[in-house]
């Protein structure tokens, strides 16, 4: 395969080994025709997805805030404030 950037020969490589040149690409016929909408619906996948993903973190962050609270309550009660007023 030659490089269409510096003409160096490659021999079977996809990457020049010259210039770094990445040579392979996806032969139009082979792409499946999508309309917008199914990209619209992938896309929208997409960003579904990430968006769970920060929701998730930030419910576990929730979650932990109140537990250290109840926590914190329990042992001030059980110890009749003597923790914080020394």
């Amino acid at each position: 395969m030659i490089c269409p950037r510096c003409k160096t020969e490659n021999g079977n490589r996809t990457v020049c080994s010259k210039c770094g040149y990445y040579m392979y690409r996806v032969a139009n016929q082979n792409i499946e025709k999508r309309t917008s909408a199914q990209r619209a619906l992938d896309d929208s996948k997409i960003v579904g997805k990430n968006v769970w993903k920060v929701l998730r973190v930030v419910w576990i962050g929730i979650v932990m805030l109140v537990l250290s609270f109840w926590i914190i309550a329990l042992i001030v009660y059980l110890t009749g404030g003597s923790v914080i007023l020394g």
